[in-house]
């Protein structure tokens, strides 16, 4: 079993990842981790009440959800499991530890980098993931459609 690093900006678009993920590794099952990246609180009340209020789980919205769900279910003989988790800090050893912890053994990215803040404290950890030292695969996303107004969702059915 493999366990793949996706980082994620809440957007529909960056989920298109998985499925080139899923055709780079065959058949073989997957535990995916959906990665985004935030700041560490800096005022002292914001981290004492960082596990208890948790607003960054604000940040993930309904359609996202509904994104997974549907990918899951679409390849649901390959994905064993998928779920988001926050990397909460920008430190080398901070991420050294998440991709520890959850067995990573492979990250992928989209080839071309579109990422966007999901919130006032996410930031895109590109840099972190390149002086990681991880395998990182580049997957190619499709263009995206300009001319035509396209429901992002329709984008998932699309391989």
């Amino acid at each position: 079993m493999k366990h793949v690093l996706i980082p994620t900006d809440f957007s529909i678009r960056s989920l298109r990842v998985v499925h080139g993920v899923v055709e780079r590794f065959g058949g073989e099952p997957l535990n995916i981790i959906l990665m985004h990246a935030i700041e560490m609180p800096t005022s002292i009340m914001d981290l004492m009440m960082l596990s208890r209020r948790s607003s960054h789980q604000d940040l993930i919205t309904a359609d996202y959800k509904d994104a997974c769900e549907i990918i899951k279910n679409k390849y649901a003989s390959v994905i064993h499991s998928m779920k988001t988790e926050f990397l909460i800090g920008n430190g080398k050893g901070i991420f050294r530890n998440f991709l520890l912890y959850h067995n990573i053994d492979v990250i992928a990215c989209a080839a071309k980098d579109e990422y966007r803040k999901a919130g006032p404290n996410s930031y895109n950890p590109a840099e972190l993931i390149r002086k990681s030292k991880y395998p990182v695969h580049q997957i190619p996303l499709a263009p995206r459609k300009e001319k035509y107004l396209v429901s992002a969702m329709s984008d998932l059915f699309e391989s």
